[in-house]
């Protein structure tokens, strides 16, 4: 069994979700490190992401599951690959007896016959007798709370069913990967050949990119300096001679006013829209940081104001949901500034909202999304 890819996946899929869980490392960044060092095949390349990515997003189920047959906490490296194990068993077709053994094998020797016997347990359930909604989904209650207050309870359970499936995966004509909404966002900015735009928190530049091929002159703007690395390697890939890079703080911004014909704003924020596509966000996003976010994105946009041209066009886009977010920050915005005419945007796929588009992630298979647009 020692040279079994079966094994070999298990095992580093295990690795993996120890890290997560010990060192707070991110899915996105170990993931891809890990499988790179490894020698597996695409095939199995591709069940380690599975595995980890939605052991990760159902966390909290999972333990559930386990910790009805263990009479004390489990040591991390133990608990990782209880999750692994259940997860293959509860979300996955592999047949039970390949994930019970394949991750048996995976595990230190002391650790054998705790896993065996409870991922043994877990297969002979036919129907799991959730206690709540909350454990069932695998959110923190908070998250389960606000969003069906801001949606309602069947668009919010829709939502997070939704983002407990793996993401579609999208790619532009020009090869780069980008979600349907994000490229949809970028239709939405109406701008022309002799126009100078303005990404604000552009990192890693995938609007910037997008926006590039109808603009005379992108400006991507990032506070991250290391950031500023992704989009210059989305520039050099995609062969792009029209964007300018500088690193600066979207609140105090370096620019003349009334300079750019469009700003787009696509602020940092709970990211509550892509929890399918970053597995441990609904684990460390926090409530409180609702407030932080909503106001950066005031302060943002606040700035931005000043920089779009009488006549131009102020954008401001979220891969979020939250009201807190959306369409009460732009009410603060519209008013503190009474020059902004908010633009009735259409689109066949968006929803309505406010003055505002809004998609949510079962709509279309597109990560949940929330645009506003004003003239000067």
């Amino acid at each position: 069994m020692a040279n079994d890819p079966g094994v070999a996946t298990r095992k580093i899929a295990i690795q993996c979700l120890y890290r997560i869980e010990e060192t707070s490392s991110f899915a996105n960044i170990i993931v891809p490190k890990m499988i790179e060092k490894s020698s597996l095949e695409a095939r199995d390349r591709n069940l380690v992401t599975e595995i980890v990515y939605g052991a990760t997003r159902m966390r909290r189920s999972l333990d559930w599951v386990i910790d009805r047959y263990l009479v004390s906490q489990p040591p991390a490296k133990l608990r990782s690959a209880l999750r692994a194990g259940a997860y293959q068993i509860i979300h996955t077709r592999i047949p039970d007896h390949a994930a019970v053994n394949a991750t048996v094998s995976a595990v230190a020797k002391k650790n054998k016959g705790v896993v065996n016997a409870v991922l043994r347990r877990i297969a002979e359930e036919s129907d799991i007798k959730w206690p709540d909604d909350g454990t069932k989904l695998s959110y923190p209650n908070w998250i389960i709370d606000t969003l069906t207050k801001d949606l309602g309870s069947d668009e919010a359970t829709r939502m997070m069913e939704k983002m407990n499936e793996s993401p579609t995966v999208s790619i532009r004509e020009d090869g780069y990967y980008q979600d349907l909404a994000s490229q949809w966002v970028t239709d939405l900015v109406q701008i022309h050949e002799n126009d100078l735009l303005l990404d604000l928190c552009s990192a890693p530049g995938g609007k910037a990119s997008s926006l590039s091929r109808k603009a005379r002159r992108v400006i991507a703007c990032d506070v991250n300096l290391s950031r500023h690395k992704l989009i210059q390697e989305n520039i050099q890939n995609l062969s792009i001679s029209n964007i300018s890079q500088v690193v600066s703080d979207g609140r105090d911004s370096p620019f003349k006013s009334k300079v750019f014909d469009h700003v787009l704003v696509d602020a940092p924020c709970s990211g509550l829209g892509v929890l399918h596509r970053r597995p441990d966000s609904r684990w460390r996003i926090r409530e409180k940081d609702l407030d932080n976010l909503a106001r950066l994105q005031v302060e943002l946009l606040h700035s931005a104001s000043h920089l779009v041209k009488e006549g131009g066009t102020l954008t401001y886009s979220v891969c979020t949901v939250t009201s807190q977010e959306t369409i009460k920050v732009a009410k603060i915005l519209e008013s503190q500034f009474s020059n902004l005419r908010p633009q009735k945007m259409t689109h066949e796929k968006w929803r309505n909202f406010g003055n505002g588009l809004q998609i949510l992630p079962h709509d279309f298979s597109t990560d949940g999304m929330t645009v506003f647009q004003w003239k000067c």
